[in-house]
């Protein structure tokens, strides 16, 4: 069976793509799941991080200088695996988001709960639509990212991300150490132990809702 896509983006920078990408591509991964992240992000995070530790359970290529050529590019490797994900650049106007939307089966936006970020992520939901004239069938939802529940900002932006236009994820990924942790150490959130439990169990709901919606 062909891989299903998912293109993580959000044209503003400091949303957290890679880091969901990671995250999500290794929870799917330790299923069983023959997982390819596709880092397209000049910056290499994905790759970086993976090279920190030489065990990460998905494999990870850097497609960046593919561009707008990345949709061919990933049609070659579909048949070897079940899922491939996408960590985009922020990048308003790079083919390469156009590439990855057009590819894609289902796009994730991070988003941080604060104004300026919601703002910005406005312009994400225009490409979106915009695909969706090459690529009908693209679902997309939005995450919410770097949570933190105890403050009224927090809350009040909550309330505003149904009026975003892109249906939310009931996963919501946590303001939480182990996740960068997770980064340094090369690996998943599930690999760190018991110290990462709750983390786990977030990125567990990530991974298992996204599945259902990939069917």
């Amino acid at each position: 069976m062909s891989a299903r896509v998912v293109a993580v983006t959000n044209l503003k920078g400091g949303a957290g793509k890679s880091t969901l990408a990671m995250l999500l591509a290794g929870a799917l991964a330790e299923t069983g799941s023959r997982v390819l992240v596709a880092d397209a992000d000049p910056q290499n995070t994905a790759v970086r991080w993976a090279a920190n530790g030489g065990g990460f359970p998905a494999r990870v290529e850097d497609l960046s200088a593919e561009e707008g050529r990345l949709h061919k590019a990933l049609r070659k490797r579909l048949d070897a695996y079940d899922y491939v994900v996408i960590d985009t650049p922020p990048q308003a106007s790079a083919p390469v988001i156009d590439s990855a939307l057009r590819l894609a089966r289902l796009a994730l936006v991070p988003v941080i709960p604060s104004p300026p970020d919601l703002w910005a992520s406005l312009r994400t939901r225009a490409a979106i639509e915009q695909a969706r004239g090459r690529n009908p069938g693209l679902a997309a939802r939005v995450v919410v990212n770097q949570l933190q529940l105890n403050t009224l900002l927090a809350q009040e932006v909550l309330a505003l991300l149904p009026q975003f236009g892109i249906p939310l994820m009931a996963a919501q990924l946590k303001s939480r150490t182990a996740y960068r942790q997770a980064a340094a150490q090369g690996t998943t959130v599930r690999a760190l132990g018991a110290r990462a439990a709750i983390a786990s169990l977030e990125i567990e709901a990530l991974a298992r809702e996204v599945r259902d919606l990939l069917g």
